[in-house]
Order: C-alpha cells, then structure tokens, then sequence
C-alpha cells in the first residue's frame, strides 16, 4: 500500500512497540496536510471573530446617535481608563468561555474521526498487523492530537486574542499569568481529547463519542445548576464562570485574583489520564 513510506523499521519492543514510528506518522497528518492551517484558520474566525465582535464593534453600536465621541471624550478627561479596564477583562472572559465550548466541540469531533475512521476503513487493522503494540497506537494519537490541538487551537488562538485586545482597549495583561492561563484552555481541550478516544475504543458509534462530550460541554449550566459540587470535578470553571461566586479559574490567574480552589484542575489531570488509560486496556481487546 502507499502508505508503507510512512512506517520505518524501528527495532524496539513491550508495550510501546512501534510508537515513534506511529507518532511521526500521526504528527504527519497534522503538520504535513492542510489540517493544522485549516484547523488554525476556522478557530481564528470563530472564536477570535467573536471576540472581535464583542470588543471592537459592540461597544460602538450601543453608542447613542450623536454621541458616538462619548468614549474619546472619556479617554480625554482622564475618566477611559476604567472602562478600557473592563472591555479588556470581557474580552479575556470571553475568549476563554468561548474557546473553551467551541473549540472543545472540534477536538471532539476530530479525536472520533481520527479513531472510528481508522477502525471503520480498515486502516487501523492492516497497521496493527505490522509489529506495533495497541498502547503505542492510542498513545500516539494521543500525543499528536494534544500537540496539535496546543499549537492550533490553544497557543496560536490565544496570542492572537491577547494581540487583540491589547489593540483594541489598549491594555495587556501580564504575559505569564495569561500563559497560565492559555494552559488552563489546554488542559481542559485535553480532557475532551481523551474522553473522546476513550469513548472511541467502547463503540464504533459516532454519535456515543459525539454526543457524550457534547452533552457535557453544552450542558454544564444545567449540571451545575442540579449539582454544584460537580464543577469541582469538570474541567469547566478552568474557562468559564460556574457561578457569580465562582469566575473561571484561568480569568482569575491572569487578574492576579485568588484562585478559589484547585480541584478542577487536579480532577481535570487525574480525568485526561484514567481515560487514556482506559482506552489502551479497551482497545487491547478490541477485534479486527
């Protein structure tokens, strides 16, 4: 087949049998097809265009006609900073809340794709012929799809939003909180990462990888509504306010606040690996 070029003879043996070779086959199809400009592309009008939206047209349209020079007036008398302050700070909350939702529902569908597509084609039965261990072909994924999903969605996104904002209010934030912060957004993309690949290896049904994760980005309002202890458990307070006692923990880094508690972020990790390792013990038994 063509895709023989792909795989060299690697000598190495266990459970990781055959994972660089996986790897660099997988960091292929991300960095060696339109994927990663396509993926970088698509969140930047979503999600930055949003952000865009709200920071740098609203604001101009709510204006009373006639008075559309009440902001420079403001910035003049000494009286803008305040409220460049706070246009500032809804930009970040947005970014992040957005980032957080949308951006988590396209790692969700890219990461079942990746998985049932392969198993559905027959490609992922003819490359575990080959001498590769099932733990390197999920850990491979694994690790191509969360560097992939850094770079395009996490770090290019956040730049161009903190570029953004710092433009349009004039204001930037401290470039080490704000990195914490774009690890925060990381971290829960990850999360919904595994869950999804995980879901991938106990059923070929799309819509059970799908409309699980999605449940549970869409619905987070209504969980935490029923059962507030369950936000200290979901990566979804890591980006988005939970309640008006709770803001996102990552919007709280980057203002200098107190954090107010750092179980979403333990569970968030403890989650990202109990489902990897679910999906190597699921998919040791899967059959071809």
């Amino acid at each position: 087949m063509a895709s023989n070029s792909e795989l060299q003879l690697i000598r190495n043996r266990g459970r990781l049998q055959g994972f660089e070779n996986l790897l660099r086959k997988e960091n292929r199809l991300w960095w060696r097809t339109s994927r990663w400009w396509v993926q970088t592309l698509i969140w930047l009008a979503i999600v930055n265009g949003i952000l865009f939206m709200v920071i740098g047209i609203a604001p101009k349209m709510e204006d009373p006609p006639g008075q559309a020079s009440n902001t420079q007036s403001a910035q003049a008398s000494g009286g803008g900073g305040d409220s460049q302050q706070s246009l500032a700070i809804l930009g970040l909350t947005v970014f992040l809340k957005m980032a957080g939702i949308a951006i988590a529902i396209g790692v969700v569908v890219l990461a079942q794709d990746t998985l049932i597509g392969e198993k559905q084609s027959g490609t992922a039965a003819w490359v575990l012929s080959k001498p590769i261990s099932r733990s390197a072909f999920i850990l491979s994924k694994v690790i191509s799809g969360a560097f992939g999903i850094l770079m395009t969605m996490a770090v290019v996104q956040g730049g161009f939003a903190y570029i953004l904002v710092f433009l349009i209010t004039g204001k930037a934030f401290p470039v080490v909180p704000f990195a914490g912060a774009i690890g925060m957004l990381f971290l829960s993309l990850l999360f919904w990462l595994t869950l999804a690949v995980m879901l991938s290896t106990l059923s070929n049904m799309r819509g059970l990888a799908i409309g699980v994760p999605l449940f549970l980005i869409l619905g987070f309002t209504l969980f935490v509504e029923i059962a507030p202890w369950i936000a200290d458990y979901m990566p979804w307070s890591l980006t988005s306010a939970v309640s008006s006692s709770q803001p996102a923990l990552a919007v709280s880094l980057v203002l200098g606040q107190p954090i107010p508690t750092l179980m979403p972020l333990i569970a968030t990790v403890i989650g990202c690996i109990l489902f990897t390792m679910v999906a190597i013990w699921r998919f040791q038994k899967e059959e071809f």
